[in-house]
């Protein structure tokens, strides 16, 4: 696991997910977005868990520990987050409540709070760090010619997620007097996060066609007469 994946990937889909939390919940973004933002950030704790287990289990290091450390950290955090957020504000739904009433009478922007602008930047850093993630693994599989040690199956249920995750925004009638070009504004981050990486991970299921038959040099070292 530790030759096939790509370590920056990995940051990346992690520093992805962590903004896209963030954001989430700064931008008021969608229930779904964010139960699935807290499950990604998860996801992605536990195979940056087994990268740096497989890795230092062939290489012994002293920095295991306190990365391992980290990780149980930032996971805690993730999930007391959704906890913390809940007991937030309860006079925002009278806000909300006000505001659409008043817009009701004819279509218009819906305008950003500072705390939506906040999370608006850092879901464009979020979509940002989403197409850059897949740079570096699409370099590694072509440096070694090859994807074993890669299950096909994440990008695949990635691309399908990332498919229906969009849609799901983009199917979901507006505000009430919120005109679409302004939903799909607030949204913008998240839409081009999802959908923007579905190229790149195109990309990188064309490598699986390409080298489903090869064999990298390390499978074929024990093969080699000493």
């Amino acid at each position: 696991m530790d030759q096939a994946l790509s370590l920056w990937f990995l940051l990346g889909w992690i520093g992805g997910d962590s903004c896209n939390l963030i954001g989430s919940f700064l931008a008021n973004q969608l229930p779904l977005q964010t139960y699935t933002a807290v499950y990604y950030v998860l996801a992605d704790l536990l195979m940056l868990t087994l990268y740096f287990h497989y890795k230092f289990k062939k290489r012994p290091s002293l920095l295991s520990a306190p990365i391992n450390s980290v990780l149980l950290f930032i996971m805690g955090t993730v999930c007391v987050t959704p906890l913390l957020s809940s007991t937030g504000p309860v006079a925002a739904p009278r806000e909300v409540f006000r505001g659409r009433t008043l817009l009701s009478v004819e279509l218009g922007n819906k305008p950003f709070t500072q705390q939506e602008i906040i999370g608006f930047i850092i879901g464009s850093v979020s979509s940002v760090l989403y197409l850059l993630s897949r740079l570096p693994q699409i370099r590694t599989n072509f440096l070694r010619k090859s994807t074993q040690g890669i299950s096909y199956s994440l990008f695949a249920l990635v691309m399908l997620g990332n498919t229906l995750y969009g849609l799901s925004v983009l199917l979901k009638n507006p505000e009430v007097g919120q005109s679409e070009g302004s939903y799909l504004l607030h949204h913008l981050p998240w839409l081009v996060g999802s959908l923007g990486v579905l190229l790149l991970d195109t990309i990188i299921s064309l490598q699986f066609l390409l080298y489903r038959n090869s064999v990298t040099t390390s499978e074929l070292e024990p093969l080699l007469p000493s």
